[in-house]
């Protein structure tokens, strides 16, 4: 038996606490445990590649929604580079941030979801 476990199939991806923080989004509506969850799966991965389709996508999403937008930007443009058949997609995203951000006069927010100004 010990000779057969070398023999699993090797996931494609390392999709770390990912689906966690889906079913947390999707059930409980809880974005800041959601946001925590793919944040700690990103760095867990030593090899960016290994990483799924959109989970950079949605990573910049979390932060576009809580005006973190240099960030939303970063992550999208990983996503792009990353899995390029995501560019249509990640470039009217991108657009949509940077139109946001040219019509946005709102002092800068924290990044901890609360909304506060920063001091």
């Amino acid at each position: 038996m010990a000779g057969l476990a070398g023999c699993a199939p090797q996931s494609l991806y390392d999709w770390g606490q990912y689906e966690d923080s889906l079913y947390l989004r999707y059930t409980d509506h809880d974005f800041s445990q959601a946001e925590a969850y793919i944040s700690q799966s990103l760095p867990t991965t030593a090899h960016p590649s290994r990483i799924p389709p959109g989970v950079y996508a949605d990573y910049g999403f979390l932060l576009y929604r809580r005006g973190n937008y240099a960030g939303a930007m970063e992550y999208f443009e990983k996503e792009k580079t990353l899995y390029p058949e995501s560019s249509v997609l990640m470039v009217k995203l991108m657009e949509r941030v940077r139109q946001k951000t040219a019509g946005d006069t709102q002092e800068p927010r924290d990044d901890s979801g609360t909304g506060k100004l920063i001091q």
